[in-house]
């Protein structure tokens, strides 16, 4: 945790340095990339709250260093022990806190593991930890567990036997006819022969154990935490007539996992939201599109494509208005050849491009002036 800390700030600060002379929207990338890979390093979702325990760790580690002088310890640290430096700083308020979620994790890892109980008497069991747990702390279970987690997260990549956890997107919304091999060439044509691989990718097609037929879902097993970040880009874009779902998985107990899930897909969806309003505002700024040009309805349409599509059809609704101003300044054209509707406009181009793909859509094709 505190490498993949580390390695984050010195990133952060080569990025703004820029020693590359990258512009805006690369070093935008870069850092967010960075991030992306120390959380998933580091496993602290949140890369505010792990370079927040790093500051306390190194002040706590320099304030100890004399008491720990000569003494050396083998082996790993412990989860607890990388956390120390964040405990010691709670309040006493948060400090009990702590030890109520720490009590309601394990008590539904253990409730998780005992075969004895059904699964009524495992739900009854839960619900009455999770509202003992809110009880005493005034936070709903849930929240409770996510604000744990980011105080004491996992810091290990490795299980028991010493194998390295892979890292895995699944896919979802995949037409019954996409094979794996579609799939894969979907994803090494649109990220490339630098990202994706046959070395470097395994994908495993979910099928149904009577009929064999596909269900629909896949799950990317992939190398590092790069090439993840990269697959998240295929999220939201468009295969054998359907558009895909690409999200990150989590391991860990059913409660925990729904808990990160449901975490994993907020973060996503302010990511694209994030993005699409940054790809928008580069276009404003740049004079193309002026301020509430687009309505509301298409700023969300937007936000349920990818990037990529995105973008290209911004460029090519600007390339259309450029060509219509010229038209009626030297050709005296008449003023309904201004775009009547621009939202709707860009909205047909939108699904256009996202159904027929980038590069291959048939500009003008039956479209609405």
């Amino acid at each position: 945790k505190s490498a993949a800390a580390e390695k984050l700030e010195e990133a952060l600060a080569t990025l703004e340095s820029n020693p590359d002379n990258l512009n805006s929207k690369e070093r935008r990338s870069a850092k967010k990339k960075a991030e992306a890979i120390a959380s998933e390093e580091s496993g602290c979702d949140d890369v505010t709250v792990l370079m927040e325990w790093y500051e306390l760790h190194k002040a706590s580690s320099t304030t100890n260093n004399a008491a720990k002088e000569g003494k050396k310890k083998k082996g790993k640290k412990s989860n607890s022990n990388l956390a120390s430096a964040v405990v010691e700083v709670l309040s006493e308020s948060d400090k009990a806190k702590l030890q109520v979620a720490k009590n309601l994790n394990e008590s539904i890892t253990n409730l998780e593991k005992d075969d004895k109980l059904n699964a009524k008497e495992r739900r009854s069991a839960k619900r009455k930890a999770e509202a003992i747990a809110t009880e005493e702390t005034g936070t709903e279970a849930k929240e409770l567990l996510e604000w744990y987690e980011k105080i004491v997260p996992p810091v290990s990549t490795e299980d028991e036997k010493g194998k390295k956890t892979p890292y895995i997107v699944f896919v979802g919304q995949l037409s019954y006819s996409t094979t794996s091999e579609m799939l894969y060439k979907h994803f090494h044509a649109t990220l490339g022969k630098d990202v994706i691989t046959k070395e470097s990718v395994k994908i495993r097609l979910l099928s149904d154990s009577k009929t064999k037929k596909s269900r629909g879902m896949a799950f990317v097993e992939l190398e590092s935490p790069e090439t993840m970040y990269e697959c998240l880009k295929m999220h939201l874009t468009h295969l054998d007539g359907r558009r895909i779902n690409v999200e990150r998985t989590a391991g860990g107990g059913a409660t925990a996992k729904k808990a990160r899930i449901t975490t994993f897909r907020d973060k996503q969806t302010h990511y694209i939201s994030k993005t699409m309003d940054e790809i928008i505002t580069s276009f404003i700024k740049n004079g193309e599109i002026v301020p509430e040009e687009l309505d509301e309805g298409v700023i969300g349409l937007c936000k349920r494509h990818s990037a990529t599509v995105v973008e290209a059809a911004l460029k090519e609704y600007v390339e259309e208005k450029k060509e219509r101003k010229i038209k009626r300044e030297t050709l005296g054209e008449k003023e309904e050849e201004n775009l009547r509707n621009p939202s709707a406009f860009l909205t047909h181009m939108l699904g256009r491009i996202a159904e027929e793909g980038i590069g291959n859509s048939s500009k003008g094709k039956g479209r609405d002036k």
